[in-house]
This record gives C-alpha cells, sequence and structure tokens, in this order.
C-alpha cells in the first residue's frame, strides 16, 4: 500500500461525494473525517472519529483506500 500511495495525493473527506470526486480528480486515497481540520480550529474543537456508518458508506462509493481516525472514547 506505501508504494501505492507514495507521490499521490491523499484528500480529506466529509461525505461519500466528496470521495467520489477525490477519487475523479485523482486521489490516491481519501481520509474519512467528521469535519475537516480548518473547520475543527475554527470552532475550537476537538477532532472526534467518524460515524462508522459515514465510512462504510465511504468506502462504497470509491475503489481507492479509505483511512479514518480511530480514537477509544471519542465517537458520540
Amino acid at each position: 500500500m506505501a508504494e501505492m500511495l507514495k507521490g499521490g495525493v491523499i484528500m480529506d473527506v466529509v461525505t461519500p461525494e466528496q470521495a467520489k470526486i477525490a477519487e475523479d480528480a485523482g486521489a490516491v486515497a481519501v481520509m474519512a473525517l467528521e469535519r475537516v481540520p480548518a473547520d475543527i480550529r475554527a470552532q475550537g474543537g476537538v477532532a472526534r472519529m467518524s460515524d462508522p456508518d459515514l465510512i462504510e458508506r465511504i468506502i462504497d462509493a470509491v475503489s481507492i483506500p479509505v483511512m479514518a481516525k480511530a480514537r477509544i472514547g471519542h465517537f458520540v
């Protein structure tokens, strides 16, 4: 997998639609997030784990690898 990702772009996404756009634009993988980092910082918040159902929908939407943050105790 490391060789596949080498030199490619990994896009942050929050919806399956964004993941598909990223894949169509040439991204080698996507990172499924609850919110993008700029929004988290602007709101002074914490980066939480994405909803597992959302992650599954993103996986179903694309053929490239999907990564996601897993933080024990941070899913609400």
